[in-house]
């Protein structure tokens, strides 16, 4: 099994590789609809370069943003550029509200995709800042959302309820925080305890094309368009699962940024109402609260394996955590 530092390793080689200007005058370029030899100083940033997945490198030329380049750590770059193409195709392109960002090409022997910069602010960049803008941007992406859950296509490897529910990472997760804090089995095991009634209570077989990686900070809005990147993970899913981590990173980030998660509550329900709306004839939510309570019980688990045992701000984390669990097992945010 290949290592996390060995893929970094290999994707740094070939960022330095391409984020060279003569590189980017030969590769890049044509890709940008500019003619061969344009004079231009180029600039780049790396995003993301840890390791679990492709590389995220910004393009910008002359201080312009440009394009964005992602490089894959395996064979799955072809599928994504054919992905973004056939989603761009079934109405979610040019001239659109809602819109999937939009691929210029694949460099095959870097396993390079460009696209082109979402356009607008990421609904992320109002959490904690201005909650009226966060509510126009969440009702925003329930509505982008819901019409990709009712897309007629399927691509990508259709992934189960076992693997979407990610009980395996889950309990990795959670054996390599007991071991260092095993003050926590008995909250712990209550936690589970809750889970497997919901499990109970799941249904199979619901699937949609899904996001795969739904959050706030991948759904950009400007006064044109809504468009949504970072769709690597897209395949055919349980609906609830994209609905549940877009509401788990919203109302998570807002207690980080906050000290408080009460701002999100409205943004909550302008997601809920605008995507149930969209979707009201169609059964797409029976999975919502065992998703969104897995996602917040996976979260507090790394929050306590990485915490020092004297942080005074533990307490807080732990009933912070603890609160919004009980609040979906009960239904108390979804209803």
């Amino acid at each position: 099994m290949v290592s996390t530092k060995d893929v970094k390793r290999t994707l740094s080689r070939r960022v330095e590789i391409v984020t060279q200007p003569q590189f980017l005058d030969m590769e890049v370029l044509p890709f940008l609809g500019m003619e061969d030899g344009a004079q231009g100083d180029w600039e780049t940033h790396i995003i993301q370069l840890d390791g679990t997945g492709a590389a995220t490198v910004e393009i910008k030329r002359d201080g312009r943003q440009m394009a964005f380049a992602k490089l894959f750590p395996d064979a799955s770059g072809p599928q994504m550029y054919a992905k973004l193409k056939t989603l761009r195709a079934a109405g979610f392109g040019s001239g659109e509200r809602y819109q999937a960002v939009e691929p210029l090409g694949f460099i095959p022997e870097y396993a390079m995709l460009l696209t082109k910069p979402a356009e607008g602010r990421a609904v992320s960049t109002h959490i904690g800042v201005d909650d009226e803008a966060l509510v126009a941007g969440a009702r925003e992406a329930g509505i982008w959302l819901a019409k990709l859950h009712r897309a007629p296509i399927h691509t990508g490897t259709p992934k189960p309820m076992l693997e979407s529910g990610e009980l395996l990472s889950l309990a990795r997760r959670l054996a390599k925080m007991l071991c260092r804090r095993p003050e926590y089995l008995s909250l712990t095991l209550d936690m589970i305890q809750a889970l497997e009634k919901l499990a109970a209570e799941t249904e199979d077989g619901l699937r949609v094309q899904s996001h795969g990686q739904y959050r706030p900070i991948h759904v950009f809005i400007s006064d044109a368009s809504v468009t949504v990147i970072d769709l690597d993970r897209s395949r055919p899913c349980d609906p609830a699962r994209d609905v549940a981590e877009f509401l788990h990173r919203m109302r998570m980030t807002m207690f980080w940024r906050t000290g408080t998660v009460k701002p999100a509550d409205a943004a909550t329900d302008a997601f809920l109402v605008a995507y149930r709306s969209a979707m009201a004839d169609r059964p797409s939510l029976t999975n919502l609260r065992f998703h969104w309570a897995r996602y917040i019980f996976h979260s507090l688990n790394r929050k306590l394996k990485g915490r020092d045992p004297s942080d005074l701000a533990l307490d807080a984390t732990v009933a912070f955590y603890r609160s919004e669990f009980d609040n979906v097992i009960n239904g108390r945010l979804s209803a």
